[in-house]
């Protein structure tokens, strides 16, 4: 049998920022792909049956440069811990056993998983006929502790300009680690019973490519969104533009605040006038809107400012809250006032899954309850069946 030996993985990284001497070699920092900047760095010993694990790193505040890429590595160290056969059978049994494992790693920017897979076989094993007392004897086989990964690394590097721009925030990313295992089991008797448990230590190491402000200039300052009208925002900012470069602004909207459209183009202008643009609620839909300025360079890599929210309503729509927010669980619908209809109702977790969606037919009373969630940061949309109008709120549960 192999032997465990934990590995734990201690990874430093330095920040280089290059003082260049002319505005060419400042401009050229993007493609040359600049040292990484560590994001997180730790390992984790899952215990055994534990196989899911959350793993959350921070995302790159933008006022402090601009990201390139996001490397995204995972350090296996898998465990065996314990494979049992025993024989009922009254007869001698010959039994194999077949170990099958994934470890996988899902989240933002990974159109498909980052896993890896491997196949053990332990056997074949000589059972003697059952002697009637579980565990012991020459009927049962135990095989100990044994690494099946040992310091295995899959490795992704992120560089799509439209898949980086959600690791823009002063929040976190959050990534689902998963282990399954299981095992195929053979005997000549085919009487048997069996059991299997597996755990590991897993390195995560995650690090952005980037560069400083002195290389790219974030030019956008004073960003700000003021409600106008009920369903109008304003959104206003200043350049401080500079004429050697070549960029243009894009003003983008979201309804869950992570996943974003451009609603307006603006050129870089060649004074110190404040950008504006006016935005106008679509679908006829009510809630809580997102808004942030994208930077984009000739080159095609962008930076993007803090984001904004506002709410803004439809008045042809009937006002209601979700009560109680924040909750201990159960979301709720309080309406303003009594009101009867058929609405479709949509709840979507952080990630932008649907996780709850029903119908409902309300008949005069204020208030309903419409789920129980976990804790975390999730959207409502309310649909009108009849007039198609819509509207989302915010719920947090604790």
């Amino acid at each position: 049998m192999k032997q465990l030996y934990p590995r734990f993985f201690i990874v430093t990284s330095t920040i280089i920022f290059l003082l260049l001497a002319n505005e060419r070699g400042r401009a050229q920092c993007p493609g040359s792909q600049p040292s990484g900047q560590k994001a997180y760095d730790t390992t984790i010993a899952t215990p055994e049956g534990v196989n899911t694990l959350q793993i959350k790193f921070p995302q790159f505040n933008p006022l402090s440069g601009m990201v390139t890429c996001v490397k995204l590595c995972i350090t296996i160290t898998g465990v065996v811990d314990s494979v049992s056969v025993e024989n009922n059978s009254t007869s001698p049994q010959t039994a194999n056993v077949y170990y099958n494992r994934t470890d996988q790693i899902t989240g933002p920017g990974l159109s498909t998983p980052l896993s890896n897979s491997v196949s053990h076989h332990y056997g074949p094993y000589a059972l003697g006929a059952t002697n009637g007392v579980i565990g012991s004897g020459p009927d049962f086989i135990s095989i100990a502790p044994d690494t099946v990964l040992n310091a295995v690394s899959i490795c992704r590097t992120l560089s799509d300009s439209t898949v980086l721009s959600q690791f823009y925030g002063l929040d976190s990313v959050t990534y689902n680690y998963d282990i399954t295992a299981f095992t195929s089991i053979t005997c000549t008797g085919g009487n048997y019973n069996s059991s299997i448990s597996t755990s590991a230590f897993v390195n995560f190491h995650f690090e952005y490519c980037t560069c400083p402000p002195m290389v790219l200039p974030f030019n956008v300052r004073q960003f700000n969104v003021t409600k106008l009208t009920a369903d109008q925002a304003e959104l206003k900012w200043t350049g401080f533009d500079d004429p050697l470069y070549n960029y243009r602004y894009e003003a983008e909207v979201s309804r869950d605040g992570h996943n974003f459209i451009t609603i307006g183009f603006l050129p870089m202008n060649s004074g110190n006038d404040p950008y504006r643009l006016v935005y106008r609620a679509t679908g006829g839909e009510s809630g809580v809107y997102f808004f942030r300025i994208k930077q984009v360079y000739s080159n095609g890599y962008s930076r993007f400012s803090p984001v904004r929210e506002v709410t803004l309503e439809n008045s042809d729509f009937p006002k209601f809250t979700l009560y109680p927010n924040p909750s201990n669980g159960i979301v709720g619908i309080k309406f303003d006032n009594n009101y009867s209809g058929h609405f479709f109702i949509q709840i979507f977790n952080s990630q932008g899954q649907m996780i709850v969606k029903k119908d409902v037919v309300i008949n005069g009373s204020s208030y309903i309850t419409v789920a129980s969630l976990e804790s975390g940061v999730y959207w409502l949309r309310l649909k009108d069946i009849k007039s198609q109008k819509a509207c989302v709120n915010q719920i947090l549960i604790k």
